[in-house]
């Protein structure tokens, strides 16, 4: 039986109340000249007459909304650039709070009390103080944290998959097939990899290969794929996992869509190689490279592995109170 969770606050937060901020009449130049020199990417800009809190200028905006746009940055007002999100208050819900930093893509929201800034908090002050709306009690590995668990889990298989299915072909380490040269001298095999063919005193690039053999282009072609996809796979499940355990929603297409072209263009690479071996006179007696159909195998496994993360741990029951708390030490503002 579970008990139910605290709700926090950002007065349970560490505020941090010596933030910088800037006039609203400051330029843009002015503002990057005050971050570069407190080594800050962010200021909370203020009514020059009333304090009031008007909004937030980051770096981040000034390259893109005054820079990139080819305005004056010692001309154009910092009110131009700056993005307009809601203060918060100290009975404001880390969740609302947020939330709000989340829907704008922010880092920084201001916190108030009587139209006055207090301070501000940051979008990784809250992720720890964020609770689970359900207990996970799907997975067969109890912890204490299971999002964490499974970021770490999702990016070791994830690591695995890249270097076996994909880096050890690409570097001549472990092949597809292996072929029996024919009017080679000294060669008694040849190794195909992703995108070339050698053995121990003989090379062959797959470009070569296609000046004779037209079909060879396409192998080449998608050789390439394959790599760009097991890349981007990569990426996409380390992408997704993280997003989980910040409480960051990914689309379904960085989930599972990619990942999932990671495995089939592996499987498609092993049938291509293997009707270009079949249309390529030079090798006979063609075999299938067993260690790198292995390695393939279980780069696919762990790819699954990764993508069915959600089934492989769950809240440890006996902690689920703890795994509410926020995982930072001390709460209160300043």
């Amino acid at each position: 039986m579970t008990k139910e969770k605290p709700d926090y606050f950002v007065k349970d937060l560490v505020i941090d109340d010596e933030y910088s901020i800037i006039d609203s009449d400051a330029t843009i130049v002015q503002a990057a000249q005050k971050m570069k020199e407190l080594a800050i990417p962010d200021l909370v800009v203020i009514d020059k007459e009333t304090k009031k809190v008007l909004g937030v200028i980051a770096d981040f905006d000034i390259v893109q909304n005054i820079v990139a746009d080819g305005k004056d940055p010692a001309t154009v007002k910092v009110t131009t650039a700056m993005y307009t999100i809601e203060p918060v208050t100290t009975e404001t819900n880390v969740v609302d709070a947020f939330e709000r930093m989340r829907d704008l893509n922010v880092n920084v929201v201001p916190v108030i009390e009587k139209d006055k800034l207090l301070g501000v908090v940051t979008i990784q002050d809250v992720w720890s103080y964020i609770p689970d709306e359900n207990i996970d009690e799907i997975g067969l590995i109890p912890v204490d944290n299971p999002k964490n668990a499974e970021f770490w889990f999702a990016s070791i298989c994830a690591t695995f998959a890249l270097i076996l299915g994909f880096i050890l072909p690409l570097i001549g380490a472990v092949g597809f097939f292996n072929g029996i040269p024919q009017n080679i001298a000294n060669e008694r095999v040849l190794h195909f990899f992703l995108l070339d063919a050698h053995g121990a005193n003989y090379y062959i690039s797959y470009l070569d290969v296609a000046g004779r053999y037209g079909f060879w282009i396409v192998v080449i072609i998608w050789s390439i794929i394959t790599l760009i996809a097991g890349i981007l796979g990569f990426f996409s499940i380390v992408y997704s996992s993280f997003s989980d355990f910040q409480h960051f929603k990914t689309s379904q297409t960085v989930r599972v869509i990619i990942p999932s072209i990671m495995i089939g263009s592996l499987i498609i690479e092993w049938i291509i190689l293997a009707i270009g071996m079949n249309v390529m006179a030079v090798t006979s007696s063609v075999s299938v490279n067993v260690l790198g159909l292995i390695l393939s195998i279980l780069a696919i496994g762990f790819i699954i592995l990764a993508l069915f993360r959600d089934n492989v741990f769950r809240q440890s029951m006996d902690n689920d109170i703890k795994a509410a708390e926020p995982a930072v030490n001390g709460a209160g503002g300043k």
